[in-house]
């Protein structure tokens, strides 16, 4: 009986070890399938992607030194550093300003004051004060109409320096600076919408390189009085004015430029007069950037102010009194500060970003206000951002990752030594996708003098010994590189690992990587350098064995989808395929602050406007391109791409073109849907065919 026992008990257990197999083979084969899982094209642009990439937790305030406060799977946690904890926390109610009683139904940009009895609107183009504890309404401007805006920005403004709105209020929420435009000189643009039955043309006022921009006034109102004075400039001049803010003492700062933006002056002005006093004065050889020149930060109470430049081809902090005259240089070397994080004004030491290991990533650095004792924090070859240190400046919170190392989001010590982690950007599938590799290079310019930076994602599953066609994606613009050693990924890219095609970004020398000094070279002669830094790349790429020497595509939105033309033409020798999307192809077609910022003026280097011209390379185009606009585009005008089409047409060329009815600088919905449609139609007929 007992030998019996033993054998059925025997066989149960060989029964259990088998059936134990078994499951963990299916299993096994059941995840390792789901790893590998093919995704179609639905999956890859109409699929979840927030089961891949997963939002990370969103920084909302210290709520003392050691305690921070954050938002995490969209509930609020108190988060510890000395402790170590996260916890839940309810109890958190930020202050809601007073609600906006019925305010009328064609009101524009309602602006709320510091002092919670007041806010500003614009209404038919102009300035209304709103008093909300009387719930009044007290006009400040009457003159508004079709060609004078008061508030509400020109376009050119609204695209290039303001945004939208240009009321400001003081910190002490008595005084609210705006701008007026007065539009009437400015030529207009007409775009034909075919709606309707007889369609309709929508009129724009769009200075072009060259025209006439709008006359400025900088109005400043009283809250308390209703008074509204203007600020001592003249409306006449032909000048810039940048965004307005007031200092901590409730005086504006005014940053003047003058038309061929190469002086720059900034004013304190008094706002119960208007009259203004210079405070700083930067003059460069070629260009200075309104939106990123002379950013000023007031520390000690006002009393001295941290200014931004890049005067020396790199941009740097400097050091001055309140009355603008100069201390020291805070920051210097061959690199680009990026970010203003924190200054501890007990100790003298300022905090901040800078691409000073590695111009694709963002570390940490403190120094001591007087340019003494520069020390990196952040450790590891990470890329930092969304970084917030606490009142003592004894931690800080920031996103890290690198583009082998997805995001994460961790506390920190003064010293870099990480606390505690947060979250990361795993989404709920995460595990469930076979990544494609990716690396991040550097390709040397023709010129030999810079190192591109370069991604590169490879095929899934990827063999050297085949070759594999490459889309290579590009922006190109000045100062608006797209390449970073950091973290990347979407159901996009991975279903085009799986396709078999190679996915590239590249940058260029002008495109922030190497300073002020990398994107004067662009100067005058916009979109050659930068080209020929994308024909480096696409170069590079076709010496490599596992590259398809007549498969390389590049594509690229806007400037990119200037770049696309010009590698289609001027570097017809090295781009087979092209996609370009809304993008500029004459400079004397685009708008004036831009433009000019870095080509001069048409009539000041007639040379240059030529060269830069996609119409000039036409006789080269030998391969295949796609050019896509939107007809309603009011940024990008579609002239830009009908001027091609017109040309390649007269030439006899063959190409490609997709007109989207009703879409402006960008494609939304449907639209948007049926482009990403068209591009795998593309890339399945010019690329993955044999």
């Amino acid at each position: 009986m007992h030998c019996k026992l033993k054998r059925i008990s025997s066989l149960f257990i060989t029964f259990q070890i088998r059936l134990s197999l078994y499951c963990t083979c299916f299993l096994f084969l059941h995840f390792s399938a789901f790893a590998q899982r093919v995704l179609s094209f639905d999956d890859a642009y109409q699929g979840d992607g927030s089961a891949l990439n997963a939002p990370l937790p969103r920084f909302e305030k210290w709520l003392r030194p050691d305690l921070l406060l954050m938002r995490k799977d969209g509930k609020l946690v108190a988060i510890d550093p000395v402790k170590k904890t996260i916890n839940p926390y309810p109890n958190y109610n930020q202050s809601i300003n007073a609600p906006k009683q019925n305010i009328p139904a064609n009101s524009q940009l309602y602006t709320e004051s510091p002092d919670p009895k007041y806010a500003a609107f614009v209404q038919n183009n102009n300035i209304i004060l709103h008093n909300r504890e009387q719930n009044n309404f007290t006009p400040i401007t009457s003159d508004g109409n079709d060609s004078l805006l008061n508030g509400k920005a020109t376009f050119v403004y609204e695209e290039e320096i303001t945004g939208a709105n240009t009321m400001r209020w003081s910190h002490n929420g008595r005084f609210l600076a705006f701008m007026q435009f007065d539009e009437s000189n400015v030529p207009v643009f007409s775009l034909y919408i075919p709606e309707g039955q007889h369609g309709h043309l929508e009129k724009q006022r769009f200075p072009k390189a060259g025209d006439p921009n709008p006359k400025v006034k900088i109005g400043i109102v009283d809250a308390f009085s209703k008074k509204l004075i203007w600020a001592d400039f003249d409306s006449d001049a032909d000048q810039y004015f940048g965004r307005l803010y007031f200092t901590p003492d409730n005086k504006l700062l005014v940053h003047w430029l003058n038309r061929e933006q190469n002086i720059l002056l900034v004013y304190e002005v008094e706002p119960e007069n208007g009259k203004k006093k210079l405070l700083y004065e930067e003059r460069q050889p070629t260009w200075l950037d309104i939106n990123n020149a002379a950013g000023f930060d007031y520390i000690n109470k006002g009393r001295n102010i941290i200014i931004t430049s890049d005067k020396t081809g790199y941009r740097h902090y400097y050091f001055h009194k309140q009355d603008g005259t100069f201390i020291n240089a805070i920051t210097s070397g061959n690199y680009d500060v990026t970010y203003f994080l924190s200054v501890d004004e007990s100790k003298q030491v300022f905090y901040f970003a800078a691409r000073k290991e590695n111009s694709a990533r963002f570390d940490i650095y403190s120094v001591r206000l007087n340019g003494t004792g520069l020390r990196r924090i952040s450790k590891g070859d990470f890329h930092y951002t969304n970084i917030f240190f606490s009142p003592d400046h004894k931690y800080f919170v920031a996103n890290y990752s690198n583009t082998n190392t997805i995001t994460r989001s961790a506390v920190f010590d003064i010293n870099g030594n990480k606390l505690l982690d947060i979250g990361n950007e795993k989404g709920k599938e995460f595990d469930q996708y076979a990544l494609p590799k990716k690396s991040f290079i550097r390709i040397k310019s023709t010129d030999g003098l810079f190192d591109l930076p370069v991604t590169i994602t490879y095929p899934q599953p990827f063999d050297s010994t085949k070759q594999y066609p490459v889309l290579m994606t590009v922006y190109g613009g000045p100062e608006a590189g797209k390449v970073y050693d950091k973290w990347e990924t979407s159901l996009p890219e991975i279903y085009w690992a799986q396709q078999g095609v190679i996915q590239v970004i590249a940058d260029n020398r002008a495109s922030g990587h190497f300073g002020k000094k990398g994107i004067d070279l662009s100067h005058r002669q916009m979109g050659i350098n930068e080209i020929e830094d994308f024909m480096a790349v696409g170069k590079w790429l076709k010496q490599q064995p596992w590259v398809h020497p007549n498969k390389l595509c590049i594509t690229g939105f806007s400037y990119g989808g200037y770049m696309t033309c010009m590698a289609l033409t001027y570097g017809a020798d090295v781009f087979d395929y092209g996609v370009a999307y809304y993008g500029t192809s004459d400079w004397r077609l685009y708008d004036t602050q831009y433009t000019e910022r870095y080509m001069d003026s048409p009539s000041e280097n007639p040379e240059g406007y030529k060269k830069t011209a996609v119409k000039t390379w036409l006789h080269k185009y030998k391969g295949m391109l796609r050019i896509i606009h939107g007809n309603s585009d009011n940024n990008v005008h579609p002239q830009h791409s009908l001027e091609i089409v017109d040309s390649l047409q007269e030439l006899g060329k063959h190409f490609e073109f997709i007109l989207y009815p009703g879409v402006r600088h960008g494609f939304r919905g449907n639209k948007w849907l049926h482009s990403k449609q068209e591009l795998a139609i593309f890339i399945n007929k010019y690329l993955l065919t044999p």
